[in-house]
């Protein structure tokens, strides 16, 4: 994922919070009196709202497989064939009955991230909790054409921790 953080100081001797500090070309300036703004800030491209759905419901589905709580062969149709195959090749290394709490404390995401690459690919960024651990995931996807001429958000990238 792409992410930087600038910090905006004067680099002779001890800092001044006294004197205006001008952003650099394309960063948006933050109003804290006295304060270095962080930048850049995140920006979203068009209407986010539909992928921002979709890739919260996207990593659920896929935290439920990591848990075993969900079969991984429903998720094929959402990534491309050699993320499911390291997918299905990493849960067979890591096979275990699946665990199904009857109280109701599965798997679940409980943050998603969108960064918008370009207008036909993001990278999102999760959290998700299981039996009290937090584990990082992180996908992109991609806006891809099905062989029906459908245009459809797919998994091309996967990682978690």
């Amino acid at each position: 994922m792409k992410t930087a953080t600038a910090l905006l100081a004067p680099s002779a001797g001890h800092p001044s919070f006294t004197t205006p500090v001008v952003p650099a070309s394309g960063q948006i300036p933050l109003s804290f009196p006295g304060m270095t703004p962080v930048l850049p800030v995140p920006v979203e491209r068009g209407d986010a709202r539909p992928i921002r759905e979709r890739s919260a419901r996207f990593m659920q589905a896929l935290v439920e497989v990591l848990s075993g709580e969900r079969p991984v062969r429903q998720m094929a149709a959402w990534m491309a064939p050699d993320v499911y195959d390291q997918l299905t090749s990493r849960l067979a290394v890591h096979a275990r009955v699946p665990l199904r709490s009857r109280s109701g404390s599965g798997a679940r995401i409980v943050s998603v991230h969108v960064a918008m690459v370009h207008d036909e690919a993001a990278e999102v960024a999760g959290r998700m909790v299981h039996r009290g651990r937090s584990r990082a995931i992180a996908v992109r996807l991609e806006l891809q054409t099905t062989h029906r001429g459908d245009r459809v958000w797919r998994c091309t990238a996967l990682t978690w921790a």
